[in-house]
């Protein structure tokens, strides 16, 4: 597997996986299967892993963190905090065995469980918080040292704010992550987490990277040698056009972009994805 190298020495492969859907409510692939499929990307050479600490109300951080015990050398995983969904994650998770007959029985029952979501969901990007969801994410992974860890959809405001800066600079100096960064929706946004001199990282949809050619942006991502890893491949295909294949390669096609993360949670689909660069 092809591998690309930011922010120093790491090298990371060229395809990541997006573990939004491992744990989940919705996903009905079974914990034993996903992390069979994952330790099957491992041995393919795929090394760069997302998730997030709201991700399956945790369950995608310790399943990852089943497999850090045997791949330690052979993952780089990338976590993301800022959203605030305690009491919420406490309760589904709790009752999530129950919760995924009910979704398969009646599909209605997911349609409730992701609007019950959605509305207990807010973002927190208080230093105090972040610093609570980062301890969270180290023991749920089983890390003392994050590999990566990334603010999650930040506005301008939030990534201008000086705390924000001394927040992401102290998990560096307290060696509690190797790298900081944030993932972002906009090139505003992108322009904002780049007056923050502690990240070596910046996660984008692919449509954002897209708008990054040829701006001043850009020339300083490659002056710091920021890595840039793009999102939301599948979400950009529109049926009956482009396959796969062709939107992963055109992800991947800048020298700017470092890896591409693509969801998957079963063998078939990370086939798929192996099968897009082969």
């Amino acid at each position: 597997m092809e591998q690309r190298s930011f922010g120093g020495a790491l090298r990371v492969s060229v395809l990541g996986v997006g573990c939004a859907r491992v744990g989940s409510i919705s996903n009905p692939v079974s914990i034993r299967e996903i992390e069979a499929t994952l330790g099957s990307a491992i041995e393919a050479g795929i090394n760069v892993f997302d998730t997030a600490d709201v991700y399956g109300q945790g369950d995608s951080e310790r399943t990852l963190g089943h497999l850090l015990r045997r791949y330690r050398d052979r993952m780089f995983v990338i976590t993301k905090v800022g959203h605030d969904v305690t009491r919420y994650a406490a309760a589904v998770r709790i009752a999530k065995p129950l919760l995924r007959v009910l979704v398969q029985l009646r599909p209605d029952t997911q349609t409730a469980v992701l609007r019950a979501r959605a509305g207990a969901m807010s973002q927190n990007f208080d230093p105090p918080r972040l610093r609570w969801a980062v301890e969270g994410s180290r023991h749920r992974l089983g890390l003392d040292q994050l590999d990566a860890l990334l603010l999650h959809n930040p506005s301008v405001e939030t990534l201008r704010n000086p705390e924000i800066h001394d927040f992401l600079a102290e998990l560096l100096n307290t060696r509690q992550a190797d790298r900081v960064g944030a993932s972002v929706e906009s090139l505003a946004e992108v322009e904002a987490a780049l007056t923050i001199p502690a990240i070596t990282m910046l996660q984008v949809p692919v449509a954002v990277a897209n708008e990054l050619s040829d701006t001043a942006a850009l020339e300083h991502i490659r002056r710091r040698n920021i890595g840039v890893f793009v999102r939301e491949i599948l979400s950009s295909l529109i049926p009956g056009s482009r396959p796969l294949r062709e939107a992963v390669r055109t992800a991947i096609a800048p020298d700017f972009v470092t890896a591409a993360i693509v969801g998957v949670s079963t063998r078939r689909h990370l086939n798929e994805l192996l099968s897009a660069i082969s």
